[in-house]
């Protein structure tokens, strides 16, 4: 198992694909699950917490959360969905999902909703990897206009929740800590 000092550092380097870095083209749903499932890759859960499925995908498509695919293919606006529904799925219902999606599509357009979700995921993340007991800092949004308030809160809930579950995974920090010394500024 990974010690704290560890993860804080994976977290720290996540960084997510951007629109311009996803597919140009059409490709089937194994490999758009390989994508969605790399980049979930982060998150150091137990087996099949997060993965998704080909009959989730043809769930979000029948329940209209996801548009259908094309030719049997799925495309950039496909592949940016199903990764902000597998990682916001863990706190929200796909109601509110869909609106959420729906609503950051309308006040940015679907290229600038997908970056600005991964900037603020990825702010979230290193937000959470950089808390100690000694700081009294104020969390820090580059983004926090007042359109990406709720994003904001939206993913550092996610990001909250999965921190949480990883520390219960390793039966608390102290458990985390064991293998990182006593340099007491890396400990929580």
């Amino acid at each position: 198992m990974k010690d704290l000092l560890q993860i804080r550092q994976d977290l720290l380097e996540v960084k997510f694909l951007r629109w311009d870095d996803l597919p140009d083209f059409g490709i089937y749903s194994d490999q758009v699950l390989t994508i969605v499932e790399t980049q979930l890759s982060f998150l150091h859960l137990p087996e099949n917490e997060l993965s998704i499925t080909p009959a989730m995908i043809n769930n979000y498509v029948k329940n209209g959360i996801l548009d259908r695919p094309i030719k049997r293919k799925y495309y950039k606006p496909h592949i940016a969905k199903l990764i902000v529904i597998s990682i916001l799925k863990q706190v929200l219902p796909l109601s509110d999902i869909q609106k959420g999606i729906e609503l950051q599509i309308e006040l940015q357009g679907v290229e600038r909703a997908y970056d600005t979700f991964c900037e603020t995921l990825e702010e979230s993340l290193q937000l959470v990897a950089t808390i100690r007991k000694d700081q009294n800092e104020q969390p820090h949004f580059s983004n926090m206009h007042p359109d990406n308030l709720a994003l904001s809160m939206v993913t550092l809930s996610v990001v909250s929740k999965l921190f949480t579950q990883l520390i219960l995974s390793y039966n608390g920090v102290s458990n985390m800590i064991k293998n990182e010394g006593n340099d007491s500024n890396e400990k929580q």
